[in-house]
């Protein structure tokens, strides 16, 4: 209980929020949406704010991201520039009351514009009248999809590169390359805590009942590596402790060698092997392996799993339909195991929703359609654990690549059986998975320790915009975790899969996945699942079934959901049936939700089962924004049963700068922060010294989106959430700069965050000058202004810093150029185009005070 001891003791001192609950409006939610156009992922990090039944966007950076010439400039209140076309001009003046739209006067409601500290926000619904784009909104999945009514530039840019050599792969912005800056590991540092104290008192058949819990998720170095402790303690069981030590690396520098990307000691899970294993469910053990962090588990299925507080539960959408849900387990963690893949696209997203209203999205993104491996490169997985029931397992796996459409696998696994505690078998597997066209062809084989054998032939592809995928299995005397032994055991199955959306029904994506297994007995047993989703307007509908029959005795039964938001107001519907034997309802459930003011929402539900007539009837208001969650909770039923509830869920982390505590009402264990420090460098050596000024106000981009963070009096930013493990591109944003001549030393920089770990960086902004002069072209008759002609500006050692052309009269201009020494001249290439001759590049120094550079000249003439 220390921890919530803790919290306690600094709220009492009045312990500041996360900056961005500071930042919030007063009346308002905020937003983190992901933007797309078409198939390209524009952002996955807009911010935007809900207020009541609005939804507001930011003007300057919806622009920046379709790019429309539009800038905003929040602190004036105003916004200017054109749409499209030069003569179809924007501007807005939030003070005068004053907008126009493609050249015309236009009128708008104060009530739909919001001025913040990092842009001009806009509700939606206006946004789309003033831009030639409709804006289709889904809040459960937090998404924003763009429908352009003209062509963008953005749209032309994608059309330019699916016409070059690689532009059929090409869906977003290439990244930007910038120099990676490692965070050192500690011994010891501060951990991230995320923690939930409960307590309930339930009455039923006569007799009350109270319960509380704790529970406690930290992240921080340890010992030179990441460290996760999970702890846990109800008031009848024993308390629960998980400890996993490790290091991850995207870039495949551990271990040296060996090249490895992760490598965790501890509790560790292993992933499954085919036909042998799933994935564990965690032990005691070693983990090593050299697999992209991004790539699935295998290559027809992936397993999703990670930690889950307790009360929190997480649905899991594939391809935008809603497949499984799960509630938190004992052991504070979620797993959907074994999640089939399919031929193209592979888009899983994980909804993760707290007790006190709390939303989290994570998303895993696959594309089957091509070799993952090129010829001669090796991933591995080495591991050894003893499972959570005292089992033993072990695993080694190579997967190779042979030729440009060709790979090879190989695995030796322990794994225990089926039905059979404490005991494992050895087995060993081999695999070959071939591409072609629009094919993809594997086949594997596997032989246990006691001699028995299984053997796969499957085949994906695509026919009709509908992924589609077949194997057939047979096995001899097999048995494992994943088949049961016994005499009457599995001989052949073949299974079908049929996912997408038919290029006549594209409204209506479907699943269909049918199985029919033989015994060695001849006895079939068929199983069939379908699901069919449809998302329009608003409202999400999804129903599915699921039928089976063996020996003779069949079963069906299905369930149907619904959602929208009305008038503010979040509906959901599910209703539980039975087809077969009887064709009855099994249970209705109703829910609604609505957002009251700074964070707060209020719940009502009502559930029936009609089996045995219970009726319940449930009441939530919690409190998700803020330096803390709250929550309260209570349900009656017609059987004379009811209770009530209380959470409180806290997560701190600490800025180590200047040591500030922050605490927050979201969980914030499972990712990494970065502290940056803005300041003028006056002696341009990259570090802040001693009166040196920091730079108020500055904001950055990341992974080329805005952020809406700004640095305060200080100079310094704090960039929560950023997700672990994966690249994460950190660059200022100029724009943000009061003084136009400041500009950032570096482009950028990149990190790789990790969780619990705060990144500390200084970034150094310089004065920086202009350089203009003239470009003649000399002749006998004299000389006169040459235009388009290409000006090279070189640093010391040669590199090109800059380029520009002369205009027509043969002005140019270059701007914003750090301080230092430089070579102006103009591009051999074209020089040696146009048969003209060059001066030697002349030298040009930009001082420290940012003094301009005028008049230069530059004089070419017509080579002999």
């Amino acid at each position: 209980m220390r921890p919530l001891a803790c919290w306690l003791a600094c709220l009492a001192l009045g312990m500041p929020a996360a900056q961005a609950a500071q930042a919030a409006p007063a009346d308002a939610n905020a937003l983190l949406l992901e933007v797309r156009l078409g198939p390209h992922l524009l952002s996955d990090g807009v911010v935007a704010w809900q207020s009541g039944r609005e939804v507001f966007l930011p003007l300057g950076e919806m622009a920046r991201l379709l790019t429309i010439a539009i800038r905003a400039s929040p602190a004036d209140g105003r916004a200017s520039g054109y749409i499209l076309d030069e003569s179809r001009s924007f501007s807005l003046d939030i003070g005068a009351h004053a907008l126009t739209v493609n050249g015309h006067q236009a009128s708008f409601e104060p009530a739909q514009l919001r001025r913040e500290a990092d842009d001009i926000y806009v509700a939606s619904g206006a946004l789309a009248l003033w831009l030639p784009v409709d804006l289709e909104l889904d809040l459960p999945t937090l998404s924003l999809k763009v429908r352009p009514r003209e062509q963008l530039p953005l749209q032309a840019r994608f059309e330019r590169l699916a016409r070059g050599p690689a532009g059929a792969a090409a869906t977003t912005a290439p990244l930007p390359g910038f120099a990676l800056a490692p965070t050192a590991y500690r011994m010891f540092d501060t951990p991230f805590i995320d923690q939930t104290f409960s307590t309930a008192l339930t009455h039923g058949d006569g007799h009350g009942e109270r319960s509380a819990s704790y529970t406690a998720y930290l992240t921080a170095d340890l010992l030179g590596m990441e460290a996760s402790l999970y702890a846990s303690r109800r008031q009848q069981d024993s308390a629960g402790l998980r400890l996993t030590l490790g290091r991850h690396d995207p870039d495949a520098g551990l271990l040296g060698p060996l090249h490895a990307r992760s490598i965790e000691a501890g509790s560790v899970t292993l992933a499954g092997v085919e036909h042998v294993s799933g994935a564990s469910q965690g032990g005691a053990g070693i983990a090593l392996g050299n697999r992209p962090l991004d790539q699935p588990s295998r290559f027809d299925s992936h397993t999703l799993q990670g930690d889950l507080p307790p009360g929190w539960d997480v649905e899991l959408f594939f391809n935008g339909a809603l497949v499984a849900a799960q509630q938190a387990r004992a052991d504070g963690k979620y797993r959907f195991e074994d999640r089939p893949l399919i031929y193209g696209a592979n888009e899983f997203r994980l909804v993760f929703h707290g007790p006190l209203g709390q939303v989290r999205i994570e998303r895993q993104s696959f594309l089957l359609e091509q070799p993952v491996l090129a010829p001669g490169a090796l991933y591995y997985t080495l591991a050894r654990q003893r499972d959570s029931e005292g089992a033993n397992r072990a695993l080694a796996q190579v997967e190779l690549g042979l030729l440009p459409s060709l790979s090879a696998s190989a695995a030796l696994a322990l794994a225990p059986l089926q039905g059979q505690p404490g005991q494992s078998q050895r087995y060993a597997s081999a695999g070959l998975r071939g591409y072609w066209q629009a094919f993809i062809v594997n086949a594997e084989a596997v032989r246990s320790g006691d001699g028995g054998t299984v053997a796969q032939l499957g085949l994906k592809t695509r026919l009709a915009g509908i992924a589609v995928g077949a194997s057939r299995t047979r096995l001899r005397d097999f048995a494992s975790e994943l088949y049961q032994g016994g005499p009457d055991r599995l001989r052949t199955r073949d299974e079908l899969r049929l996912d997408g959306a038919p290029a006549w029904l594209p409204l209506l994506p479907l699943s269909l996945q049918l199985r029919r297994d033989t015994l060695v007995s001849n006895q079939s047993l068929l199983d069939a699942q379908a699901r069919v989703s449809l998302y329009s307007q608003g409202t999400a509908l999804s129903n599915s079934v699921h039928w089976q029959s063996q020996a003779g005795s069949r079963s069906a039964d299905g369930m149907l959901q619904a959602s929208r938001r009305l008038a503010g107001v979040g509906l959901s519907a599910q209703l539980q049936y039975e087809l077969l034997p009887l064709r009855r309802l099994a249970s209705m459930a109703l829910a609604a939700d609505r957002n009251l003011a700074d964070g707060y929402q209020a719940t009502l539900g009502l559930t029936r089962h009609l089996r045995d007539g219970q009726k319940k009837v449930s009441a939530a208001l919690t409190k998700s924004l803020g330096s803390f969650g709250l929550g309260l909770n209570g349900y009656y039923s017609n059987r004379g049963e009811f209770g009530a509830g209380l959470q409180l869920f806290v997560a701190l982390g600490r800025e180590p700068r200047r040591a500030h505590w922050l605490a927050e009402a979201q969980p914030m264990a499972n990712t990494g922060a970065a502290s940056l420090r803005v300041f003028l460098d006056q002696n341009q050596n990259g570090v802040m010294d001693p009166g040196e000024q920091p730079v108020k106000g500055a904001g950055f981009t990341l992974n080329g989106g805005a952020h809406m963070a700004r640095s305060d009096a200080d100079g310094v930013v704090y960039l929560p959430r950023l997700a672990a493990w994966q690249h994460a591109d950190l660059a200022l944003d100029p724009h943000t700069l009061e003084d136009p001549q400041w500009q950032p030393r570096q482009k950028g920089v990149r990190i790789v965050p990790r969780p619990g770990k705060v990144s500390q960086l200084d970034v150094a902004v310089n004065l920086t000058g202009d350089i203009d002069g003239t470009a003649y072209l000399a002749s006998e008759g004299g000389r006169r202004g040459i235009g388009d002609l290409e000006l090279e500006l070189r640093d010391g050692a040669g590199a090109l810093v800059d380029s520009v052309k002369s205009a027509a009269d043969g002005y140019f201009i270059i701007e914003a150029v750090l301080p230092g020494t430089y070579r102006l001249g103009v591009a051999p290439a074209q020089l040696a185009r146009l048969k003209l001759q060059g001066p030697a590049a002349q030298e040009v120094r930009i001082g420290p005070d940012g003094a301009f550079v005028n008049g230069r000249e530059v004089i070419v003439r017509a080579a002999p």
